[in-house]
């Protein structure tokens, strides 16, 4: 179909039956991967599921790769709030500081599906694994803006150390929580999300 003159009716028509097949592209290969893993889904059977050709597809995402960083980005924006949310509370007191981790955990327990769909797609493709790396420095700006310790330039050279153990701080609460909800080895035992806390303190109060 030729494309027509931005701003008529048919454009925006257009618009919305590409927005709509890209959505369902979307829902088909969460469903998908979910159910049956990444490794085994392909892209024919993801446009199948969502009742379009592999030509549309293509028209939305390069590859299978392309399709998993992108749910992978809306994943991570609709969890922001919640990796955020301690910079609106009382991070100097303990108890808040575990609550908010555990919270981080639960909600980790709860998508673990999704979770293991990310981590096969980073053994699988090496694209994805730049895809996932953003999503430390972003939430490190983010409590940047209400915990001061946090608030450090990776391009400062004064503050760079500083940025490390940020980064792997972030890091290791999110490792610790993915660990956690496919409950593996020591990640499940409650006393982490303690020692955790205790690191999490440690930094806001030494920086």
């Amino acid at each position: 179909m030729a494309e027509a003159d931005p701003g008529t009716p048919l454009a925006q028509f257009q618009r919305r039956r590409k927005e709509g097949s890209r959505e369902r592209l979307l829902a088909a290969a969460i469903a998908a991967f979910c159910k049956q893993g990444y490794f085994t889904v392909s892209v024919e059977d993801i446009a199948a599921a969502a009742g379009t050709s592999r030509m549309t597809f293509y028209r939305h995402f390069a590859d299978k790769t392309a399709i998993a960083a992108e749910i992978f980005r809306q994943n991570t924006q609709a969890s922001m709030p919640r990796y955020l949310a301690i910079g609106q509370r009382d991070f100097m007191d303990r108890q808040v500081v575990v609550d908010w981790i555990r919270s981080l955990f639960e909600a980790d327990a709860a998508s673990r599906q999704l979770l293991r769909v990310f981590i096969q797609a980073y053994a699988e493709a090496s694209d994805f694994s730049g895809t996932t790396q953003t999503i430390f420095g972003d939430i490190i700006a983010g409590l940047g803006e209400t915990i001061p310790a946090f608030a450090l330039d990776p391009a400062n050279e004064q503050q760079r150390r500083q940025w490390l153990e940020a980064w792997l701080l972030v890091y290791e609460i999110l490792y610790q929580s993915n660990h956690a909800a496919r409950g593996s080895c020591v990640s499940t035992d409650p006393i982490i999300i303690e020692i955790i806390a205790d690191r999490f303190q440690k930094f806001v109060r030494g920086n």
